[in-house]
């Protein structure tokens, strides 16, 4: 069930292309994660096609702030490199709380649904008109009137995963998009919801359903990301988990979280920290391991077998079809990766 790993870009690029060679020996696509602060995403996925021969993955971009054709141009060169068996998958969502952080999402889901619209039109060798995607030309102060094609292509083979939880996102993802990114650290989709028995019901995974009954498209994935953190040094490894969490539970509103079972006393010293302007390490001093433990699965190779095992088994039983195993991925990434090839993966197959 597992066939790709994330990595983030916030490691030096070349250290990375090495991390990716390694995990490439193990898994079919190396996904790479677009914070828009940190190493860019395309220079990083485009070394890493060349270099390993794996599938690459954005997970995941977004639109605000980018131009729509460059997006489109940047999945369909990569495209290019890919060898047979192995895909280009661009996971995109509505952007997270650093993306927020700097500017205005305004329409977010029909953003997101511009934008795949958009670089559907440009991969299949279509022209698309500016001004046929109003969100999209006004945001960049785009001539409605102008017109593009991408006259080197011809059909590039992209996967479009859409990440997010959300019942508008996902619906949009059913009817537009070859699949769906649903990660452990949402907590409408973490070992929480699972336990909590009440997965159905906060899952949102009906609207995509709905969606799904609206679209053409016949093939769909639904990826499940289980986000982890793996080191021989369990407190460095756990450490590394709750600094992932803390990201959740200080941007998350509230009832998300106490609907799959989280009380405001388990993250209020945290929350309170990062709205204080303390920094992310301090705040996540102030988590409880236990709540991160219900989002990102953390410990020594020992630790996260039988949790990650327990997260599999959930999703395989909620209709998910594949899986990927994510940020934080450990303290060290060369070590989290060695670690999961021969000591994690090995006790789950």
């Amino acid at each position: 069930m597992i066939k790709g790993i994330q990595l983030h870009a916030w490691a030096g690029g070349p250290e990375l292309i090495e991390v990716a060679e390694l995990a490439a020996q193990q898994f079919e696509t190396v996904w790479v994660t677009d914070q828009l602060q940190s190493r860019g995403v395309a220079a990083i996925l485009g070394a890493v096609a060349a270099r390993t021969g794996a599938g690459v993955g954005t997970a995941v971009t977004f639109p605000f702030g980018r131009n729509p054709l460059e997006q489109a141009s940047t999945m369909a060169t990569l495209a290019e490199f890919m060898p047979p068996g192995r895909r280009v998958s661009m996971g995109i969502g509505v952007g997270g709380g650093l993306v927020s952080a700097l500017m205005d999402r305004q329409s977010p889901v029909e953003s997101v649904a511009e934008l795949i619209r958009i670089c559907r039109v440009l991969w299949s060798g279509g022209q698309v008109r500016v001004g046929d995607y109003p969100l999209t030309c006004e945001r960049l102060r785009l001539r409605p009137d102008a017109k593009a094609d991408f006259a080197w292509v011809d059909h590039a083979d992209v996967r479009v995963v859409v990440a997010g939880a959300g019942p508008k996102v996902l619906e949009m993802a059913g009817e537009l998009a070859d699949g769906v990114i649903c990660a452990s650290n949402f907590p409408a989709h973490s070992l929480a919801a699972f336990r909590s028995g009440q997965f159905d019901a906060v899952s949102n995974l009906d609207a995509l359903d709905a969606g799904r009954a609206r679209s053409e498209r016949r093939e769909f994935d639904r990826i499940y990301g289980v986000n982890i953190s793996v080191s021989a040094d369990r407190e460095a490894a756990n450490a590394a988990a709750r600094r992932q969490a803390t990201l959740i539970v200080s941007q998350q509103p509230h009832e998300h979280l106490q609907r799959v079972g989280f009380q405001p006393s388990d993250y209020a010293a945290t929350r309170d920290a990062i709205r204080d302007g303390q920094s992310v390490a301090r705040a996540a001093e102030l988590l409880p391991q236990q709540v991160a433990d219900q989002l990102v699965v953390s410990g020594t190779p020992d630790d996260c077998v039988a949790a990650l095992a327990e997260l599999l088994e959930h999703a395989s039983k909620a209709g998910f079809t594949e899986a990927y195993v994510g940020a934080p991925v450990g303290p060290n990434p060369r070590e989290a990766v060695e670690l999961l090839t021969t000591q994690v993966l090995p006790e789950l197959s």
